[in-house]
């Protein structure tokens, strides 16, 4: 190479090298200068990062959400699940403990802010939009500083940290039906600690993220005397949800009282003459055919978007088919009106890293190891339209336990496969079923029909044909269980003794709420169809509704635990099938149970059974039946219960009173720890109930426009002559026949207006008495023993806590209970004067025993000397 050659190289080189390194320098100056805020911001730090619909950041032990700003203003549900938790007495993992937060978030300048909506007011008129928007403006939750935008300004990043790991109450773990309260029972104190507190794990998805945070308290725990504990630690794991609301709502179907649904309200303005107007939704999934086409051609067809649920992979094996089952059942509902497929149960998928249980868009059947026997199927909806987003169904474990003693002692005499300490498969199974397909039913949208069974003539309850059919009642909606109607040799014949997979009433509320109306094009145009549906089966008793009396009783077809028409034959046929259970229980599982513990419990199940069926009783004496009506309906709003079977109830009750001698399993209460007299306690109890329940039969003769009616004076007079029917015929009295003859008095004394003496007991006046036959308290103390405390919420008056007091309701709200969409409105009930009566009758009681007092033996004449006494000194 020559000299020129070289020197050419040589520059050629130097140039290109001199360009490379002004290429790399202006590479690295642009690399600076375009290095930004957000890149800034998370540089050299430990980020974990996860996109979706929202972007998630978790670093330094913190949590930004990266928000677009086109989701500024769009509508949300915030939900808070339990997933995991140091005593599951306060909640248990999958529950939501406090209610969704309808929320949105908003930019104003540098700050976000997290805003609580409100759908509770609307219009149809544009010029009252404005003040109604101005009226109802968003409550702001908390407000966040924009800690940076992303690389586009197309989204903003704030740090949910202070939100997510607080003591908000509204996201707190702790419900206020939680078991361990005992329905109002126990007071809780908490104490958040923040120290011990932080954000676990983000997750994102394109249309919805959660954000799990654990959360430490220290927890005190009271009754009315003590603490039951003190500032003890408590944590809890809580996922926090996000989802956004469909941007084009669904179509609300108007809700109707006359059907067992649940429906949620809005106040509506319009400028008529009616004023402002309340309009109900009807709380309902948005199921939609697949081809509408099809659809209507009536072939069943899949739709858009099935119903599923979610099946914990916790339970039991031998659990798990029959949870299915009990999902699945409610598909043959939804096929009668052209769905198929429109509920489905699945496991929890086990490679699907998407699926997360606690999330609001998945709904499930959760599994909670726990004492406390009982199931739960809340839901949760969209506030602007009612469909249902969520729902969930919660079974405790010990409720098998229970169950499994309800069918023991109910069905045991007809069904030999019962008569044991532990269930078979597939009879545990079938327990299991009805419980769940009932929860299924409330996830649905359905609320309690408590008249469902009272439809039921109760010598059906013995056909074979009838049962096989229909089982013990026309909803699975009512607390009707098992068929305790059916006698030794029953099962034998076919009579089938528990409740139908779904009744006809459940297919009425399914076909009411989910049947597609293409042709109406508003909420209002599909309601003429929908009235028409119910006013045509108005009429028919098999579809009437009974809402659920929570507290007072005004309704006995309305009832919990209850099966039939007639009241006092299926109580009849209850007993002789407690007694039964009773006479046999020890040949029936001693080999199986050396220590008595089985045995023990189904005594106490027997008293507290056997109180139900003496409630089912009471509360037709003064009796009201209460109907939602709409004009052109076959029934009235409400009628009182016929003389005679008010009649049939208070000779009942009286003959109760005078029989309880089977209660006392004196073999059986030897091997039992010492427990107060329950039959002196029932009988006490009964007469009570009895003589309480004249007030109501006064007001029904005051206010019904029915004749032949029971009036205060038949019954007073009645319950004289049975009470004194042995001192008529001359005869030495027994110890209850004593005891009730000096109740009587103490009864006519105190009501008579004259000056009440001391009869051995407080009188019992209308005023102060409970409204039903009492749980003797060491019964309750067993139930809570097996099942845990149960509160009035879960089981009405059978709860085996405290009841309210009834003076308090009275005071607040009138003999309470309350209808239209709620349970049952407020009706003002006041005491009816009856002294005379009460008069009149000790006057004619004091007549009969001065004729009487030498007759009997002397434990009867020196009974008889003192009513006579005491009567004498009280009308002195």
């Amino acid at each position: 190479m020559n000299c020129k050659s070289i020197i050419l190289l040589i520059v050629v080189l130097l140039f290109w090298g001199n360009a490379e390194a002004r290429k790399k320098k202006g590479k690295k100056v642009e690399e600076v200068q375009t290095e930004s805020a957000y890149r800034k911001f998370f540089k050299g730090k430990a980020c974990e990062t996860a996109k979706g619909m929202i972007t998630l950041h978790k670093m330094d032990g913190r949590v930004y959400f990266e928000i677009p700003l086109a989701l500024m203003g769009r509508e949300m549900l915030m939900g808070s699940t339990i997933s995991e938790i140091t005593n599951n007495g306060f909640g248990s993992v999958g529950e939501k403990p406090k209610g969704l937060l309808y929320i949105s978030f908003v930019r104003c300048d540098s700050v976000i802010s997290l805003k609580q909506l409100t759908a509770q007011y609307d219009t149809n008129e544009e010029n009252l939009k404005q003040r109604i928007k101005e009226s109802t403006i968003p409550a702001t939750i908390k407000n966040f500083k924009i800690t940076t935008y992303n690389e586009d300004s197309t989204a903003v990043v704030i740090d949910m940290t202070d939100y997510l790991v607080s003591a908000d109450e509204a996201i707190d773990p702790f419900s206020p039906w939680a078991p361990i309260l005992a329905g109002g029972e126990r007071v809780m104190e908490k104490e958040f600690r923040r120290e011990n507190s932080q954000v676990v794990s983000i997750k994102a998805f394109e249309d919805n993220v959660s954000v799990k945070s654990s959360l430490t308290y220290g927890l005190s725990l009271k009754n009315k005397v003590m603490y039951i504990f003190q500032r003890e630690p408590f944590t809890a794991v809580m996922t926090r949800s996000f989802i956004l609301l469909p941007e084009h709502p669904m179509r609300p179907r108007l809700a109707d009282p006359r059907i067992a649904i649940f429906s949620q309200g809005v106040s509506v303005f319009n400028g008529d003459s009616r004023g402002a107007q309340a309009r109900y939704y009807a709380q309902r999934w948005n199921l939609e055919p697949k081809d509408m086409e099809q659809y209507r051609k009536g072939v069943l067809t899949e739709p858009k978007k099935p119903i599923v649920f979610y099946v914990d992979n916790t339970f039991p094996e031998n659990w798990k088919k029959y949870i299915k089952e009990g999902v699945e059942v409610w598909q043959m509902a939804f096929e009668k009106i052209g769905f198929k497929n429109a509920i489905v149960a699945r496991d929890f998928p086990v490679d699907d890293v998407t699926f997360d249980p606690d999330n609001l868009k998945y709904s499930c059947v959760r599994y909670s190891p726990s004492w406390v026997a009982n199931a739960m199927g809340p839901s949760w909806t969209d506030p602007r339209t009612g469909e249902i987003i969520n729902a969930s169904v919660y079974l405790y474990h010990n409720l098998v336990k229970m169950v499994q003693n309800w069918r023991f002692i109910q069905t045991g005499p007809a069904d030999a496969n019962v008569r044991k300490i532990v269930f078979d498969e597939e009879t545990l199974g079938e327990c299991i079923r009805y419980v769940v397909s009932h929860e299924i039913g409330h996830c649905l949208g359905f609320m309690h029909n408590m008249a469902a069974s009272s439809a039921i003539p109760v010598d059906s309850l013995r056909s074979p044909s009838f049962t096989q059919k229909y089982g013990t009642t026309y909803s699975i909606m009512d607390y009707a269980r098992n068929n305790y109607v059916a006698q030794p040799g029953d099962k034998e014949k076919g009579v089938k003794l528990t409740p139908p997979d779904l009744g006809l009433y459940d297919l009425f509320t399914v076909a009411w709420s989910y049947t597609p109306l293409p042709e109406a094009k508003t909420s209002e145009e599909e309601v003429p169809v929908l009235d028409r549906w119910i006013t045509e089966k108005s009429g028919d008793p098999i579809y009437r509704y009974g809402k659920q009396q929570m507290y007072m009783r005004l309704d006995p077809s309305s009832f919990e635990e209850d099966l039939g028409d007639d009241p006092v034959k299926a109580a009849g046929y209850g007993i002789q099938n407690l007694k039964y259970v009773l006479a046999h229980l020890s040949e029936w599982v001693k080999d199986t149970d050396k220590d008595y513990t089985f045995r023990q419990g189904i005594y106490n199940e027997i008293v507290y059974q056997y109180v139900r069926y003496l409630n089912h009783v009471t509360f037709n004496i003064g009796g009201v039946y209460l109907n939602e009506r709409y004009d052109g309906d076959a029934r009235p709003g409400y009628q009182v219960v016929s003389n005679e079977k008010q009649e049939r109830a208070l000779q009942f009750l009286l003959e109760q009173v005078k029989d309880l001698t089977w209660l006392n399993a004196r073999e059986l209460r030897k091997t039992m720890p010492l427990m107060g007299d329950v039959t002196g306690f029932l009988e006490d109890e009964i007469f009570k109930i009895l003589t309480n329940r004249l007030n109501a039969v006064a007001i029904n003769v005051q206010q019904a426009t029915e004749k032949d009616l029971l009036t205060p004076e038949v019954c007073i007079h009645k319950m004289y002559d049975f009470i004194f029917a042995p001192t008529k015929q001359g005869k030495s009295l027994s110890a209850v026949e004593k005891k009730l003859q000096i109740k009587f008095v103490a009864q006519l004394i105190s009501n008579s207006g004259v000056v009440a003496k001391d009869m051995g007991g407080q009188p019992f006046t209308l005023a102060t008495e409970r409204q039903m036959v009492a749980i003797p308290e060491a019964v309750k103390a067993k139930s809570r023993e097996m099942y845990g405390e149960i509160p009035v919420q879960y089981v009405g008056i059978f709860t085996n806590i405290s009841l309210p007091d009834y003076n308090n309701v009275k005071k607040d709200w009138g003999n309470v209970e309350r209808q239209g969409f709620d349970f049952l409105q407020p009706i003002a009930i006041y005491p009816v004067q009856m002294s005379s009566l009460y008069f009149n009758m000790l006057k004619r009681t004091q007549v009969l025993l001065r004729s009487k007092q030498t007759q009997g033996n002397d434990d009867t004449r020196m009974h008889y000397k003192l009513l006579l006494y005491k009567i004498e000194q009280a009308l002195k």
